[in-house]
């Protein structure tokens, strides 16, 4: 299992000296790759310039639901320039959600994308929070929708375990249950006090499913402790190796 890094974790850095100053402290992490967020601002060759410079593979990038509805050429083109082969959807809006309807909706539209994406060479998951599983509808979740109206063949799951504890839910299971559907494990070693979070049984749930991605998020991002993020960088790639 490879190790990357989520690029939110670096957002006061990107937000104080740029991305690239931000892409270098990744590289210096370890990282085999890093995985973008909502940065459509930027050209995609000037990211593929600083992802080449810095030695660091593009591998996943989060896409609100819109422009998957609107501008899948566009998506398209922007990721294959990137050389990115994972096209997630990673949210949605409060608008976007809050009834049975807005979720069925929801699902036809990204299940529509990656038919697409598929078709062209590109991989296409869904990427929770915690409104998946806080909005129920006679007993089923959203999280629950979304799989239940997307084809198991074309929209896979990037699975942020740190929202699965508060809502009860037995990882090591959950990741069983997705099974193959299950492209990418999303894990943080941090909770927003501060406190440990145990990665162990998901990682080595994953590993069991060949999962080739384990993406490192602080999802609380605050300005980086280098030594701190080499530290968390170290124990997941020891677990993601089966050490």
């Amino acid at each position: 299992m490879k190790v990357g890094i989520q690029f939110y974790s670096f957002k006061p850095e990107i937000d104080s000296g740029g991305f690239d100053k931000a892409l270098g402290m990744a590289a210096r992490c370890g990282v085999e790759g890093v995985e973008l967020f909502s940065l459509y601002d930027i050209p995609a060759i000037t990211y593929r310039k600083a992802l080449n410079e810095a030695g660091v593979a593009c591998y996943g990038t989060h896409n609100h639901l819109q422009p998957l509805i609107n501008d899948i050429d566009g998506v398209m083109a922007y990721n294959y320039t990137l050389g990115n082969p994972m096209v997630i959807c990673h949210y949605l809006t409060a608008e976007e959600r809050g009834t049975r309807d807005k979720w069925l909706f929801a699902a036809e539209a990204i299940n529509k994308a990656a038919t697409i994406l598929k078709r062209n060479g590109f991989e296409c998951a869904y990427h929770n929070h915690d409104f998946e599983f806080g909005e129920v509808f006679d007993g089923e979740c959203g999280m629950d929708i979304i799989l239940g109206n997307t084809d198991p063949h074309l929209v896979g799951v990037e699975l942020h375990i740190g929202q699965l504890p508060r809502f009860g839910i037995d990882i090591p299971e959950y990741i069983k249950k997705l099974g193959r559907r299950l492209k990418v494990l999303h894990v943080h070693t941090f909770q927003r006090e501060g406190e440990p979070f145990d990665s162990s049984s998901a990682i080595q749930a994953a590993r069991a499913l060949d999962v080739e991605w384990a993406i490192v998020e602080n999802v609380f991002a605050a300005p980086t402790d280098m030594g701190a993020v080499k530290k968390s960088i170290g124990i997941i790639r020891d677990l993601a190796r089966g050490l």
